[in-house]
């Protein structure tokens, strides 16, 4: 937990994000317009601090144009670069929301941002792996990151080893492996390691010998 004057800080400097106030840069994304500094995006991002202070047209016209994410996943990435925190605040899935947001810090370079959405991932799949939102999720997680950043891919096979007999046989599920070979792949391994190895059913209440 972060000590009480460290959370001032983020407090007051949250107050500067989306205002005029010494604002010198601003975010444009499907037509909404967010306020911000450079100083703040520069020191979260080499990729916005390259652009910024760099040769380029985002420097010199303090202008940074994004229009491959949605608005809300935008200034969610910004507002956690003013307080180190984030919040969904549309209809939007908890665990889609945090795949967007964990593709458009990736490809910011943003880790603390990265890190922070793996924490939040991890609890929304927890409690949620057995919603319908779950595979649409999964396969979005598996589609948007590369196949060496496991992030958020280990995540999602945990979830999917660890609840695999309630799974199978569900249509969503049955459809999520044919449209993610990828995560197919990642269980082969797993499901062939149970069937050598397979678990015990049981124990015996007297002995405490496992039955099989």
């Amino acid at each position: 937990m972060a000590p009480p004057e460290e959370k001032g800080f983020l407090s007051s400097l949250a107050g500067y994000y989306n205002t005029d106030a010494l604002s010198d840069v601003t975010v444009t994304c499907g037509g909404q317009v967010f306020k911000a500094h450079k100083i703040i995006l520069s020191a979260h991002s080499k990729c916005f601090a390259a652009a910024l202070n760099g040769n380029w047209k985002e420097g010199s016209e303090g202008i940074i144009r994004i229009d491959d994410f949605d608005p809300d996943v935008v200034d969610a990435m910004l507002r956690f670069m003013y307080s180190l925190e984030y919040s969904n605040d549309d209809d939007t899935s908890r665990m889609i929301f945090d795949v967007r947001l964990y593709q458009i810090a990736d490809k910011y370079d943003i880790t603390e941002l990265k890190d922070e959405v793996k924490e939040q991932f991890q609890r929304a799949v927890g409690s949620g792996w057995n919603t319908s939102h779950f595979p649409i999720a999964a396969n979005l997680v598996y589609v948007t990151t590369p196949s060496q950043d496991r992030g958020l891919r280990d995540i999602v096979f945990e979830a999917v080893s660890k609840n695999i007999k309630t799974l199978v046989g569900l249509d969503s599920f049955d459809e999520l492996l044919r449209t993610t070979p990828d995560l197919a792949a990642d269980l082969i391994p797993d499901l062939c390691g149970r069937i050598e190895s397979p678990e015990p059913e049981s124990e015996c209440p007297e002995c405490g010998a496992l039955l099989w």
